[in-house]
């Protein structure tokens, strides 16, 4: 089990990782202090096919020190995106905390 912990153990500064396997266009996988991922889709709008990017990620740190990944949905038809999911992690807690706090309220962002 102490072996396993190892290999998870973080070995440098990053804030945050990504593994990426995008099938034949190949692979990413990197550690950064912040984060933005936008995936995007081809769709069928005003008789034209584009891509239309339905989802992004964005993770950053707060100024309390805490880490945060915001998953945000984006449809054409409305005014706003709509955040979906907030997941904070408090590297530095003490223990008894909660490592992972969870905020699943869909927000206009």
């Amino acid at each position: 089990m102490e072996q396993e912990s190892d290999v998870l153990a973080v070995k440098d500064a990053r804030k945050f990782e990504v593994h990426c396997n995008a099938g034949d266009a190949g692979e990413l996988c990197v550690g950064t202090d912040a984060l933005s991922v936008k995936v995007g889709q081809r769709i069928h709008r005003d008789g034209v096919e584009e891509i239309w990017h339905s989802l992004l990620i964005h993770c950053d740190a707060a100024e309390d020190g805490s880490l945060r990944v915001k998953v945000i949905v984006c449809h054409f038809d409305w005014e706003e995106s709509r955040q979906i999911a907030l997941i904070q992690s408090k590297p530095n807690h003490q223990e008894g905390t909660r490592t992972l706090i969870f905020d699943l309220e869909h927000k206009d962002v």
